[in-house]
């Protein structure tokens, strides 16, 4: 029953991770550097709080209708699985620094709370929970109606993923405090730790050291160092010869790379295209957004470069005088004021 149990949380929370990545449009917070909305409230306490409820509900009716009612006993530890996996994951991908612990407290105890009542007071007491029109259980069928109706109308429309700029106006994230800090130390390990590498593969080009850096940031930041062990024993055992992703920059190889050798082929590969670009711009003679179609080859992905361009300007910001930003990281400096209307600093 155990087994069942955590393999029923594990799909929740696999359901709770796509519905949050679906319906990010509304004001859903998925954990990033760029975005923390406060004014969707109510969208994340909904989804958060009362998707696990949902699930519950629906997995006690799906084993009463398979006439397995006897899973149905002690169902309620899957939501405590659950909120262990959330919370387990926090560890292993090293946010217990960065999080908002008020708040993931707020979610955490309304989920248990609201869980329980829903557990002792309707699941365990109806015996049948499938829909009867002549019975009061129906306004629980209608919550969840609404609730989905709810999450599919929040469904985000995507950036295409060779977009380099938005259709819409830009605007300037707020950076905060914990982030911040969590950016700068991070800045100062992995320069210490790959410097040399990044400046003997781009010969010494402070731009593009900076770049770098912010890509071994946010590669780093959701693919920490048990992640990528695990991932390395997936590739060797069952995707040996493939092509793949590997090591701290996330740089594409058919082997393992460690991750002094990740960073050396991704920089080096980088510095390459990056150089195409500003052979290029220099046909264009002006400056087109080299340094953010540089990053486009490492990833496509819209959202990621603005979120590595974000990176940047904190490090920028928090290292350098307004000077040097202007002059020494001239290039990058316009690009990110560029992409985000205005360049205020954090």
């Amino acid at each position: 029953m155990t087994i069942l149990h955590l393999a029923l949380a594990i799909i929740l929370f696999l359901i709770q991770n796509w519905i949050g990545s679906r319906a990010y449009s509304v004001g859903y917070v998925k954990f990033s550097f760029l975005d923390d909305k406060d004014e969707a409230l109510a969208v994340n306490y909904v989804i958060k709080v009362f998707g696990p409820v949902i699930f519950l509900i629906l997995t006690v009716a799906i084993f009463q209708y398979s006439k397995l009612t006897e899973f149905n006993s002690g169902i309620i530890n899957v939501i405590y699985y659950y909120l262990a996996i959330r919370l387990f994951l926090i560890v292993i991908y090293g946010r217990i620094l960065i999080v908002n612990w008020f708040r993931i407290l707020i979610y955490y105890v309304s989920v248990l709370l609201i869980a329980n009542y829903t557990y002792d007071n309707f699941l365990l007491s109806i015996g049948n929970l499938l829909p009867d029109f002549s019975q009061i259980k129906n306004e629980i069928w209608l919550l969840i109606l609404i609730f989905l109706y709810q999450v599919a109308n929040g469904f985000e429309a995507k950036y295409p993923n060779n977009a380099i700029q938005e259709t819409t106006l830009a605007y300037l994230p707020e950076l905060l405090r914990r982030k911040r800090r969590y950016i700068l130390r991070k800045f100062r390990k992995l320069q210490e730790e790959y410097g040399e590498i990044i400046d003997k593969e781009t010969n010494g080009d402070n731009e593009l050291r900076v770049v770098i850096v912010s890509i071994l940031i946010f590669e780093n930041f959701n693919r920490p160092y048990v992640i990528r062990l695990i991932e390395n024993i997936w590739f060797k055992t069952f995707a040996k010869g493939s092509l793949g992703t590997t090591g701290i920059m996330q740089t594409k190889s058919t082997t393992v790379l460690k991750d002094n050798e990740s960073v050396e082929k991704g920089t080096s590969e980088l510095y390459t295209v990056y150089l195409e670009m500003l052979k290029e711009d220099e046909v264009r003679e002006y400056h087109r957004y080299s340094i953010r179609r540089t990053i486009k080859r490492h990833c496509k992905d819209r959202m990621y470069i603005r979120q590595i361009l974000f990176i940047c300007k904190a490090i920028l910001d928090n290292n350098y005088n307004q000077t040097d930003i202007e002059g020494t990281f001239k290039y990058l400096y316009s690009e990110i004021r560029d992409e985000f209307s205005l360049y205020d600093s954090f």
